[in-house]
């Protein structure tokens, strides 16, 4: 049941990359080109729908990462430092929220409670999977083919996203992981010529992660012959 489940919503997350894609895309070569006035506040609807969706997705995979890290894993007092301000301060909010923070009495209260623990172990799920594809993608982001890559700002020749490294660690996943939340956020809020020229990095970097998640999502969906919803074209 799982792992049917898992294969689709794998292939969700794929759809999701697709059409954020698909919107960077589309306002990334509209910076090219003349300015026709304000956008029309459709527009506006879409680009806030899809960008919340990435961002909620985003939440699931930081949330997956404080419950898969390890402290063993990291290389030197001032990552471990790093970890744990960040995941302890983001456990506590989300033990609560999973119900896994059993206050004194809270146990014989949950004896019988089995569909809710069955939503609560079905939202760790999620978030574990949310988060082990989001390291796949981070890891093959520097090996997407030349052909495959899309960003209208790219100035090598091929276009590559070689030079990005892959996370070697917890604290440098995590790091990604941040910048990847704060990229999406400053796409809805920002104009996108001023994150070209101020956050290039982090736009192209976060443009790739879901280039590469979308890459490998259609992948195993085509493996496994799960076929393509309806995606909302942009282009």
């Amino acid at each position: 049941m799982h792992k049917q489940a898992d294969v689709y919503d794998f292939a969700g997350v794929g759809e999701l990359a697709e059409t954020t894609i698909q919107l960077l895309a589309l306002g990334l070569m509209e910076q090219q080109r003349p300015r026709r006035g304000s956008t029309r506040p459709a527009d506006d609807q879409v680009k806030h729908f899809v960008m919340q969706q990435a961002r909620d997705y985003l939440a699931q995979v930081r949330e997956g990462f404080v419950l898969s890290v390890r402290t063993a894993d990291t290389g030197s007092r001032s990552e471990l430092h790093y970890l744990l301000e960040r995941v302890l301060t983001d456990w506590g909010q989300l033990s609560e929220e999973l119900g896994l923070a059993d206050t004194p009495g809270q146990a014989e209260s949950n004896v019988g409670a089995a569909k809710g623990d069955a939503q609560r172990i079905e939202r760790v799920r999620r978030q574990l999977l949310a988060f082990g594809m989001a390291a796949v993608a981070l890891g093959f982001l520097p090996r997407v083919p030349a052909e495959q890559v899309t960003f209208p700002f790219s100035y090598g020749k091929p276009a590559t996203y070689a030079d990005i490294p892959s996370p070697d660690t917890p604290g440098e996943l995590l790091w990604r992981i941040e910048e990847l939340e704060e990229t999406v956020w400053q796409v809805t809020a920002t104009d996108l010529q001023e994150l070209v020229t101020r956050r290039y990095g982090s736009l192209r970097r976060t443009y790739g992660f879901f280039e590469a998640s979308a890459l490998l999502a259609g992948q195993q969906s085509e493996r496994f012959g799960v076929k393509k919803k309806a995606t909302l074209t942009l282009l």
